[in-house]
């Protein structure tokens, strides 16, 4: 497992007045909101050689001390413009209660290369949960610079996504 936990999430997921206010993360600094809005023609980062998102692993199972765990054909979802697939019944059923906050930030593109204008596949083994927020990126190398200055990286990533989200949904 290559993921890092950089506060661990509080045992009830995000409490549901952040949910409520559009998924704000608490900080050192106070109220921040690192969220990136789910939109119905969002495009997941999917895998080609199996289709599913994330490359088929349950996205609730890296909240879990275990971290990530593939999902199976019993618990799919349709969601988002891809398949989800989930290791239980419980995560399929948490994933579909809040699928804002489960969904991987910048529809699963490496948050790194976001942050630098570009839209590398997130490696589903290379991850970090920051602010309540599941982070991919393609390369430990990424991660590792990533990790360095943050909130930087992420303030940077949400200014770029607009305009490469609407790249990569006239690709698909």
């Amino acid at each position: 497992m290559t993921g890092i936990f950089l506060k661990k999430p509080p045992r009830n997921r995000i409490p549901v007045c952040l949910i409520a206010a559009g998924i704000l993360s608490l900080t050192m600094g106070g109220l921040m909101d690192f969220s990136q809005p789910v939109q119905a023609d969002e495009r997941y980062w999917t895998d080609p050689a199996t289709g599913f998102a994330m490359g088929g692993y349950d996205v609730v199972s890296y909240w879990s001390s275990g971290g990530q765990v593939l999902g199976t054909d019993e618990y799919e979802v349709q969601k988002g413009n891809v398949t989800w697939r989930f290791s239980n019944q419980g995560n399929y059923e948490e994933f579909l209660k809040h699928f804002k906050t489960y969904a991987p930030q910048f529809s699963g593109y490496g948050a790194y290369g976001v942050s630098q204008g570009k839209t590398p596949r997130g490696n589903p083994k290379i991850w970090v949960i920051a602010d309540n927020k599941l982070y991919f990126f393609f390369s430990l190398e990424a991660r590792t610079r990533w990790r360095l200055a943050r909130k930087k990286y992420i303030r940077e990533a949400i200014k770029n996504w607009p305009v490469l989200k609407r790249q990569i949904s006239h690709l698909s």
